[in-house]
């Protein structure tokens, strides 16, 4: 067109061009402006999608160093669990081992009771002295071991009891670090999301805010918005330019809740284990008073058997005297009267050890990892005897969603829009982690973008 105009120049008179021109400057200018505009949109659109894609990444970064951490923790409360459960089990054997004995003691001396009953009479009453003798030894040794092992059975109950604090405490602080965990990353990816939307670089120090009578400026102001950041899912903020002009930038970011811990706990809850403690242990102090009373009884017995030991020997088969056989008659049917309440006090004992051991074997095994429970709070577990974390109800996701939202000027010839722009990410966490067994191998990975 030009080359044109030119060969043709002589055709035309001066400043016929003039319009052309201002056409053509006008269409450039337009066409530069709306190159311009389009240029910011996809500045704008790129800081968008940054922004978002770096508060995911690193909310799911901090989330997975969480769980890491829990995993690294769990580790260490199953050891506690597993220690504390084979000091409580030497314990328990001991008391087993110490129950046994008693309990083969007293069976003993039932039989040196019963014996005794039985040969009380001459003219065998020095065997039956014999017997009372033995029987009155060894309850009172069954009697002596059995104290030992109610103390036991009490320094079993206080160690269960320590070791289900020690376990609570750990749960305590491996469910609040979970959530402190969650707390960061919210805060730290909401940081991420607005270091990384170009705020920055929009914002001049000094700028007056509107409206607000702040001398510092924006970009004062801006670091104490990031400063003030918490945990909250949703924030926003908003300025205004030289020209008046509103802008605003939204972060939310999302990540489920630690709430819901599942906890592995004893296969009786702590009441129980108190109570078959408790209940092992009053039997135990039963059979030792009776074993004790029995003992007596014994002695008693063995006392009057052994005065008629001696007049034994005047009845048959040798020639009886009647003054020898009626004092012999009348010790052995003395003894006679007392060894039944020995016999039945010694025989108690013994269904008291019995019953005694069976409670102390579910007592033990009540201790074994049992059922899983869902622990929505910190006291939750407070009736079982925790073992350890077998997971956290979580969908180990992060989902970031950022809008940007700018507004136009007035050019005169032309009208800035800016539609408003978004974008999110989603971020997995799993990785390869898992809290039980435990493997801290979380890692951040970002699985959806938006696709504008």
């Amino acid at each position: 067109m030009f080359t044109y105009f030119h060969d043709h120049k002589n055709k035309y008179n001066k400043g016929q061009l003039a319009p052309v021109y201002i056409l053509v400057l006008v269409i450039v200018i337009i066409m530069a402006m709306v190159t311009v505009n389009l240029s910011k949109v996809a500045m704008v659109k790129t800081d968008t999608a940054n922004s978002a894609d770096a508060g995911a990444l690193a909310t799911g970064a901090i989330m997975a160093n969480a769980f890491n951490s829990v995993a690294v923790q769990n580790n260490l409360m199953i050891n506690a669990y597993w220690a504390a459960y084979m000091s409580v089990s030497v314990m328990f054997v001991f008391a087993f081992v110490k129950l046994t004995m008693a309990y083969m003691s007293a069976s003993t001396a039932l039989i040196g009771g019963t014996s005794a009953e039985a040969l009380s009479f001459c003219p065998t009453s020095c065997a039956a002295a014999a017997a009372a003798l033995l029987a009155t030894n060894l309850s009172l040794a069954a009697a002596e071991i059995l104290v030992v092992v109610s103390k036991t059975i009490m320094a079993i109950g206080i160690s269960i009891t320590a070791a289900s604090i020690a376990q609570h405490y750990n749960y305590l602080l491996i469910r609040r670090m979970a959530v402190k965990g969650r707390s960061s990353s919210i805060r730290n990816g909401h940081g991420f999301v607005f270091s990384n939307s170009g705020i920055g670089s929009k914002l001049k120090a000094g700028s007056p805010l509107s409206g607000v009578d702040d001398p510092r400026g924006y970009r004062d102001s801006y670091i104490d918005f990031l400063d003030s950041i918490g945990d909250n899912e949703h924030y926003n903020y908003s300025w205004r330019d030289g020209q008046g002009r509103s802008h605003s930038v939204d972060s939310n970011v999302h990540t489920n809740k630690v709430d819901d811990f599942k906890l592995t706990v004893a296969i009786l809850p702590s009441l129980a284990e108190t109570a078959l403690l408790l209940a092992s242990g009053l039997l135990i102090d039963s059979a030792s008073v009776e074993l004790a009373e029995a003992s007596g009884v014994y002695a008693f017995a063995a006392g009057e058997l052994k005065g008629a030991c001696p007049q034994s020997m005047c009845c048959p088969p040798t020639p009886p005297t009647a003054a020898c056989c009626a004092a012999c008659i009348a010790l052995a049917a003395a003894a006679q009267l007392e060894l039944p309440a020995g016999i039945a006090g010694n025989s108690a004992a013994i269904v008291s050890m019995t019953g005694a051991f069976a409670l102390l074997v579910g007592a033990m095994a009540g201790l074994l990892p049992g059922p899983t429970i869902t622990s929505s709070g910190e006291w939750d577990d407070i009736m079982f005897f925790d073992c350890w974390i077998t997971d956290i109800d979580h969908d180990h996701l992060v989902r970031v969603d950022t809008t940007q939202r700018h507004q136009g000027g007035d050019l005169g010839l032309w009208k800035t829009r800016y539609p408003d722009t978004a974008s999110y990410a989603v971020v997995d966490f799993s990785g390869r982690g898992s809290i039980f067994p435990p493997n801290p191998r979380y890692g951040s990975d970002i699985v959806a973008v938006d696709s504008n």
